[in-house]
């Protein structure tokens, strides 16, 4: 063996038990503000569109992590020695010779704390013989001693470049930009549609009448377009990023 390197997922969970709690406070009061404020000023309306991008990220983070623990094996890690490569967790143990690597794809940058934490400053995909493949991250003990000693012991794939998603997906992403786009305008179709009604309701056999007024959205519908508009809008300029980047490739 030349060196062992356990992945430790139970961190994930940590990171999204602390997603959820800055998720969760900070949407709820984003929502109460806009029930509060109503048409507040240029300040309040900056503090509640922060809560609810900081909510919306956050959010993010947590089912990110949480979709990974969940990929994830218990008691996973990876064993590098002379003759292969070693993959175990309590599902059992598997084994590989190096040529038996088909593909790899290895990631990694000079992050900061948060970014370390979440698992994202490294990053291996390894494509095996038999249609397996194997992702590591930052969670795995010593991630960038493992990335260079696949990188050292497959040469015969190392140097192949590897094309994201975005580099073959085409016009694909625009057209996804163009949709979120449409969403948007279809909320704000939909709220305009539906403002404050006024009815007459008839009081008995007189001729009394009452004007009353009813919304036409509740508070609930407000916060759900309004976390739909952000999110859709947050989806068009992600989309449209990776249709720029994806013109690199082409």
């Amino acid at each position: 063996m030349v060196s062992r390197h356990a992945v430790d997922h139970r961190k994930r969970w940590v990171n999204a038990g602390w997603a959820l709690l800055i998720a969760v406070p900070c949407g709820w009061l984003g929502v109460w503000g806009i029930s509060a404020t109503g048409d507040g000023s240029v300040g309040s309306n900056k503090a509640i569109g922060l809560l609810l991008g900081v909510a919306l990220g956050a959010a993010g983070v947590a089912v990110t992590q949480i979709v990974r623990a969940v990929r994830g094996e218990p008691g996973e890690y990876f064993e590098v020695r002379e003759g292969g490569l070693v993959h175990g967790s309590r599902r059992g143990v598997s084994g590989w010779s190096w040529d038996r690597v088909t593909s790899l794809h290895v990631d990694g940058e000079s992050v900061n704390a948060i970014a370390a934490r979440l698992g994202n400053g490294h990053r291996c995909v390894i494509g095996l013989d038999d249609g397996r493949r194997l992702r590591a991250d930052g969670m795995a003990e010593r991630p960038a001693e493992l990335g260079l000693a696949l990188l050292t012991r497959c040469p015969h794939v190392a140097l192949v470049p590897k094309v994201p998603w975005y580099g073959r997906a085409g016009a694909w992403p625009l057209a996804g930009a163009v949709l979120c786009v449409a969403a948007v305008a279809a909320m704000v179709l939909y709220i305009v549609a539906h403002p404050d009604k006024e009815h007459r309701i008839s009081v008995g056999d007189g001729m009394t009448a009452i004007q009353t007024s009813e919304p036409g959205i509740s508070e609930a519908g407000y916060a759900f377009l309004a976390f739909g508009m952000l999110a859709c809008a947050v989806t068009a300029v992600a989309l449209v990023i990776a249709y720029v980047r994806g013109r690199a490739y082409r």
